[in-house]
């Protein structure tokens, strides 16, 4: 398995992951701007030349990292391609001392493992999503 950033060729499969794995609903112009607005915080895994993973994290100050999107494909889950992912999207950004994202209060397995990298839930935020659910804000300090 490769973790690289993304490139446009990956932008189908990484909108194909997104629209499949993520409940919200994200367009293919979004993906593609995030990429523009933070290449070095957008990662795709890649095995046997297939994306099979991806994350996006924009910096929101000088020492702040959010997390705006992760989904592994399902059938490649387990094997530590998220840790990977977030892992190097850590290392991509050495200045930063602080990650924080936003996850839904009933994604359980979400939260389990933002937990085992050190994230803890800090605020619930109501309304958060377009369907009305609330989010957990997680948060990991670095240093």
């Amino acid at each position: 398995m490769e973790i690289r950033k993304v490139r446009f060729e990956d932008m189908q499969h990484v909108y194909e992951l997104a629209k499949k794995y993520l409940k919200e609903s994200y367009t293919f112009d979004l993906i593609l701007n995030l990429w523009n607005f933070s290449p070095n915080g957008f990662l795709v895994a890649v095995e046997k030349g297939a994306v099979v993973g991806f994350i996006i994290g924009v910096k929101t100050s000088v020492d702040s990292l959010r997390i705006l999107m992760l989904a592994v494909d399902e059938q490649h889950r387990k094997r530590g391609i998220g840790s990977a992912l977030l892992k190097k999207l850590q290392l991509n950004f050495p200045e930063v001392r602080r990650m924080y994202l936003e996850t839904r209060v009933d994604n359980e397995e979400a939260i389990k493992f933002y937990k085992k990298h050190g994230f803890r839930i800090v605020d619930r935020e109501k309304d958060f999503y377009t369907d009305g659910s609330e989010a957990y804000i997680m948060e990991k300090i670095l240093f």
